[in-house]
């Protein structure tokens, strides 16, 4: 893969760029002004269902910790989901990142296809409540650098005879640490 660089189109002027592509100062889910903050991946096991197994991420930010409440009822707050049938276990396999008031339970199915599934405190803290995609966005930009580590892992599966040892092998596989 390479990249390549195209000339704008006239319509871009310098003009045009005053007004585009600045960060909204749209609050976030606990009403605070967006503030870049850097962030790392820390893995926190499997949740195990009958239907479903989800490797569990924790995406940490340097400056505060995860709220603690969201950290002690996660496999509660999964299992319920799945439970109530509000988690279609598809292919029976996914991961999950819980984030500063924000969790997205991500499952594997069509072969190929992640679904993604989001949560946020926004309206209902401090407990998470399902959100549509349109409301709060699939991921930021870290949560994307994990979904992107995942996405490379099951498409190297996808290639492989998705043998018992090729399953292991992407489900013990986490991505950890700096996400900068």
């Amino acid at each position: 893969m390479e990249t390549i660089i195209l000339d704008l189109p006239p319509a871009i002027t310098n003009n045009y760029l005053q007004s585009h592509a600045n960060v909204d100062r749209l609050s976030d889910q606990y009403q605070k002004t967006y503030q870049y903050i850097r962030r790392s991946a820390k893995p926190v096991g499997f949740l195990v269902h009958e239907y479903l197994v989800l490797k569990l991420y924790s995406m940490l930010r340097e400056t505060e910790p995860l709220p603690q409440n969201l950290q002690e009822n996660l496999h509660s707050f999964i299992l319920d989901e799945i439970n109530q049938g509000r988690v279609d276990a598809k292919q029976g396999v996914g991961f999950a990142i819980l984030s500063q008031g924000f969790l997205s339970i991500n499952i594997w199915g069509r072969g190929n296809v992640l679904f993604t599934q989001t949560y946020t405190v926004e309206g209902s803290f401090p407990e998470l409540s399902p959100k549509p995609l349109e409301k709060t966005g699939v991921a930021c930009t870290w949560e994307i650098k994990i979904m992107n580590y995942e996405y490379a892992l099951w498409h190297h599966y996808l290639e492989t005879k998705m043998s018992i040892a090729d399953k292991k092998a992407y489900l013990q596989s986490f991505i950890t640490g700096n996400l900068f």
